[in-house]
């Protein structure tokens, strides 16, 4: 006969487990569509296949497919090889269908058949910041970021299928974000106060502006993703409506170090709280941020 208090034990695990499970999906407002066109991670060196299916995007199990098209040997053709009239028929269209899969919760990542693990920032900028960088889950081994290595690539690859950046079980999808660690910059953005947390990637309202009262708070995450210094910023901002849930959307900028930072992307068009589309027509489309207030 099983001793009760072990069979509370398990029951209380499984109790724990399924609550954790509960409050992320709770956490995890549906993501806008995935970016179909987009080029499938790889070496810059050889025609990029294009993304044209996603699953699950951004979830436990989201993955994406992609094949060469007409489209991408032309440009491949034209950039590498200028002047070859003959060189979209030399190269042909490669009928191979590639794959990667993530889960965004745990780190994960597999495709080609190999299985890697988010292991954070590139170590070759030591201020918390820098490329996104993967290890070989079987050796246990952190990649390079050459082009033989592959790091970057699978780096990129993790921020395609998971653009909220580090892996929810190191940082968590909350509608609020504080540490004690505030590592990283003060904004100035539309009238509000702002925080961007580097090591985290994660910018949040730290004094909102007064007509936002009873919108958001401060500590309020405002965008989630991935910066390079003196390079690019992807990731997941989100537009806000009083009485309403946030509605998350993607944006993208490039980030020079300059006074101004600026993410642009399709943002939410709403009936009611509902989101009926996404539109660069919104006020929230363009999101600027300032260092010099």
């Amino acid at each position: 006969m099983l001793n009760p208090g072990y069979i509370n034990r398990i029951y209380g695990s499984h109790m724990l487990l399924l609550s954790s499970i509960v409050l992320l999906a709770s956490t995890l407002t549906q993501l806008p569509p995935p970016p179909l066109g987009d080029e499938f991670p790889g070496s810059s060196k050889t025609i990029s296949p294009i993304i044209y299916e996603f699953t699950d995007y951004g979830g436990n199990n989201s993955s994406m497919k992609a094949k060469v098209t007409a489209e991408s040997v032309k440009s491949w053709c034209e950039n590498w090889k200028p002047g070859d009239a003959s060189c979209v028929k030399d190269q042909g269209i490669d009928e191979t269908v590639y794959e990667a899969h993530a889960n965004c919760e745990t780190g994960d990542l597999w495709t080609g058949g190999r299985h890697l693990l988010f292991n954070g920032p590139e170590e070759a900028n030591k201020d918390f910041s820098g490329y996104v960088n993967m290890k070989d889950a079987d050796t246990g081994k952190r990649l390079g970021a050459s082009n033989a290595d592959r790091g970057r690539e699978f780096g990129a690859m993790w921020l395609e299928l998971c653009p909220m950046g580090w892996p929810y079980k190191d940082v968590p999808v909350q509608q609020t974000f504080d540490v004690e660690d505030r590592y990283g910059e003060s904004m100035g953005h539309n009238g509000s106060l702002m925080f961007f947390h580097q090591k985290q990637h994660i910018i949040v309202y730290l004094e909102p502006k007064a007509s936002m009262a009873g919108t958001v708070t401060p500590g309020t995450v405002l965008f989630r993703g991935w910066s390079v210094p003196n390079e690019g910023v992807s990731g997941v901002a989100y537009s806000f409506k009083k009485g309403c849930h946030p509605a998350p959307y993607l944006v993208s900028g490039y980030d020079n170090g300059s006074l101004r930072l600026t993410l642009v992307g399709k943002a939410p068009v709403r009936k009611g709280c509902d989101v009926i589309g996404y539109s660069d027509k919104s006020p929230n489309a363009k999101l600027v941020f300032d260092r010099g207030e």
